[in-house]
């Protein structure tokens, strides 16, 4: 008989943190491969994650830039790191209901979205008169 086997199940089943790090890293790298995560925090407040993401090519400007076009609903910022002396990329992901809410008004705001309400206001309007006209032309008939 063979002794039970010992499993980590903490390895198997990745948190969110965990791979909300592995997603920023991944796509960091894609521009600069000496991006780094220099520092995770979980804000209580608001249950939103802070990460930091520094790179030895001093410039993270690209970095922040493909961030905010893979992460558009995380807010997205340079720091200047002032203990180290250079400059960080700072992601901050909002929590679940945060998101939400951000994703709504960036719909609303979306120039499709405009014409589509456009659209129904006119649609509208144009069946209440219609309705209006058939109205009146029974009661007149």
């Amino acid at each position: 008989m063979e002794p039970p086997v010992a499993t980590d199940e903490r390895n198997s089943a990745q948190s969110l943190a965990e791979r909300l790090c592995k997603g920023v890293l991944n796509t960091a790298r894609a521009v600069d491969t000496s991006a780094r995560i220099s520092s995770v925090a979980r804000w209580e407040h608001d249950d939103s994650t802070l990460l930091k993401v520094s790179t030895d090519s001093g410039t993270p400007f690209n970095v922040a830039d493909v961030l905010r076009r893979r992460w558009p609903l995380a807010t997205v910022s340079i720091v200047h790191n002032v203990i180290s002396g250079h400059k960080e990329t700072q992601v901050l992901v909002p929590s679940s209901a945060d998101q939400i809410k951000r994703a709504n008004d960036m719909a609303k705001e979306s120039s499709t979205a405009l014409w589509l309400s456009l659209l129904v206001r006119v649609l509208g309007a144009a069946a209440a008169i219609w309705f209006g006209a058939a109205v009146v032309s029974n009661v007149f008939s």
